[in-house]
């Protein structure tokens, strides 16, 4: 369900789409753990997870050792008008935030996607680019 739209002082190159799904998260040992996503954006997106899931991720500590070595494959449900098309997406963690004792953001980058899913994110982000042009131009009267 789309949140929020960026806003017209957006500077980043790549627009993030404020969006709550759920989303499978395939690490390197073939174990798959469901976080949440944030937002998302062409060029990447930002997850929520709890420490259990981090634990997994990095058995050592999320906080306390390096994590853009990091990589692991997402697996993404995504509304595209009235279907539900998969996202298969390679991604390498940049940063990582703790944001209580058992909530975690952590922020990925898109390094490869599978089965030509990348088209499958382009049609999913014009669809809500095309929901903000009609949002502003409506509040423009």
């Amino acid at each position: 369900m789309i949140i929020d739209l960026p806003g017209a002082s957006e500077r980043r190159k790549s627009p993030r789409y404020v969006i709550g799904l759920s989303a499978d998260m395939v690490l390197d040992n073939g174990d798959a753990v469901t976080v949440n996503t944030r937002n998302i954006s062409s060029s990447g997106l930002q997850i929520i997870c709890d420490s259990w899931v981090t634990n997994k991720i990095e058995p050592r500590g999320i906080q306390s050792h390096a994590i853009t070595h990091l990589r692991f494959k997402m697996i993404i449900e995504l509304p595209i008008a009235d279907n539900v098309e998969k996202l298969y997406a390679n991604c390498r963690v940049v940063s990582a935030q703790r944001l209580s004792q058992e909530e975690y953001r952590l922020n990925l980058i898109f390094t490869d996607f599978e089965n030509n899913t990348k088209n499958t994110l382009s049609k999913f982000l014009d669809q809500y680019q095309q929901k903000k042009i009609v949002l502003n131009a409506i509040s423009d009267f």
